[in-house]
């Protein structure tokens, strides 16, 4: 192996797969990159592929590089990747010595890298697509952003709450792709269109990883992705980027049980407004245990914090409300995710009763919606 490559787009490529490496692994090369440096003389096309994988997800990315001679190597990606930031030229060079050891050389800076040989690392699993679909990267990205922080962050006896379900539907003649997640506590449900054939089964959950590493993957392009539906995997492609990821094998709880099924007062206010009030009595919240006071009133909220120990905080937020003045306990950490995911500034609330599912969403958009469990007030 030898060529050269520019430094940020080597930089680029391996910040994409610090997510995917798993460094706590049994298996120490499942923290390594594979280098696959390619001259293209026998026909394909030429650069750096760099694979990466812990076994349940995998990236394959391929980067512009001038090679001058093929080979393959696993090294470190962690310490590959702090050393390629930090170089001191714009151009990289590197080299494939004996023993199975990298040469990284930029200006006068040599670094040298214990590795091993490709047929050490992990094998990827193959993939057979029984159907693709696309949509716009901007739209997959919206919805991941938009459900994976409600996905509980440990099982608590519900394995099929760590992932986010996904399921298409059918809305006025369109085909639309819908991720739901729970922890429990919150739901989130956000939709986008795609084209194409979704073979999508009643357990298709998305692992909370490869939500991360989505999120990281994608920009708000309107470029396509295509989604490929396997035997209980799932392949996403781009442009010089390839993400593969197992689904999780559990049951998601019927979320559509927990959806609001009345709605007595109707709140509308503005999202920025609401999040900065937020942002200020969340100072004196103790833990997420606590309930906050929420006071609907016909033009303003009122928004009270009351802890023995930290102090008081109250502020009001001018909103209007049709129907009759409620008092309502929330968590809320849980309306400041969902605040800050928003992508409008006109927020709708509505809800029933103060200890009934309470719903929130964007006023008059109806392809994102979430909704919160009330917490009882002392």
């Amino acid at each position: 192996m030898d060529l050269f490559i520019e430094r940020d787009t080597l930089s680029r490529g391996l910040a994409r797969i610090q997510s995917v490496i798993e460094r706590r692994s049994t298996h120490p090369l499942l923290s390594h990159v594979l280098l696959h440096a390619r001259s293209g003389s026998d026909g394909n096309a030429g650069g750096l592929k760099v694979t990466a994988t812990d076994t349940e997800v995998a990236f394959i990315g391929d980067l512009e590089a001038n090679v001058s001679k093929d080979g393959q190597l696993a090294v470190d990606a962690a310490s590959f990747f702090q050393i390629v930031r930090a170089l001191p030229e714009t151009t990289v060079q590197l080299t494939l010595t004996g023993n199975n050891r990298l040469e990284i050389r930029s200006g006068r800076a040599l670094f040298k890298l214990p590795g091993h040989a490709a047929e050490e690392y992990p094998p990827l699993p193959a993939f057979d697509a029984q159907g693709t679909m696309s949509m716009k990267e901007s739209d997959l990205k919206r919805l991941v952003e938009q459900t994976s922080f409600a996905v509980a962050s440990d099982d608590g006896g519900m394995y099929g709450l760590n992932g986010a379900y996904m399921e298409a539907v059918e809305l006025d003649g369109e085909r639309r792709l819908r991720l739901v997640a729970t922890d429990g506590h919150r739901l989130s449900s956000a939709e986008a269109p795609y084209e194409g054939d979704a073979v999508i089964t009643p357990r298709t959950l998305v692992p909370r990883k490869a939500l991360t590493v989505i999120r990281k993957l994608l920009g708000s392009s309107t470029a396509s992705v295509e989604i490929g539906f396997g035997q209980n995997a799932i392949r996403l492609t781009q442009q010089g980027q390839v993400f593969w990821f197992r689904m999780l094998d559990a049951e998601f709880p019927d979320y559509n049980a927990v959806l609001p099924k009345e709605c007595k007062h109707v709140v509308l206010g503005k999202r920025s407004e609401l999040a900065s009030c937020l942002k200020r009595v969340m100072i004196l919240v103790a833990d997420r245990t606590q309930a906050v006071r929420f006071k609907f009133q016909p033009s303003e909220l009122d928004i009270r914090v009351h802890n023995v120990d930290r102090g008081e905080s109250e502020e009001s937020v001018a909103v209007s409300l049709e129907g009759e003045p409620i008092e309502v306990g929330f968590n809320a950490k849980y309306l400041q995710d969902i605040l800050s995911v928003l992508p409008e500034d006109d927020v709708r609330i509505e809800l029933a009763h103060p200890l009934a599912p309470c719903l929130v969403k964007n006023n008059g958009h109806d392809d994102a919606f979430f909704v919160v469990m009330p917490m009882r007030l002392d």
